[in-house]
């Protein structure tokens, strides 16, 4: 279980990409300033409901991390748009955990 996560997303992702990635659900840049020890790749899901400012600090801060990371950890994060589809999530997520020449990436999921 990922804390933070919607229920259905939650075991979707599990699912798809728990054994290959450490998936976080940072409300905050306090969440992600002691990034946990994690396979080759953190994946950060920036799901709907976390405020404006907090969004605007985690999508700057996955750049520098990357940097900071590399080159034996790589992160990426999926900022998730009010009415997104849950299997469109699930689709970025395997993307960017199975892209292993990327790192620093964001993707924007919105309502189709």
């Amino acid at each position: 279980h990922y804390a933070g996560a919607e229920p259905p997303l939650n075991a979707a992702l599990t699912e798809a990409v728990g054994g290959t990635a450490g998936v976080l659900f940072p409300r905050t840049a306090a969440d992600i300033a002691s990034l946990p020890d994690t396979p080759a790749i953190l994946l950060l899901v920036i799901a709907t409901d976390v405020p404006d400012l907090d969004r605007a600090m985690l999508l700057a801060a996955v750049g520098p991390l990357a940097v900071e990371i590399a080159p034996d950890r790589r992160i990426a994060a999926i900022d998730v748009g009010p009415g997104a589809d849950p299997d469109d999530v699930v689709a970025a997520s395997q993307f960017l955990t199975s892209a292993e020449s990327s790192t620093g990436q964001v993707l924007r999921i919105t309502a189709r």
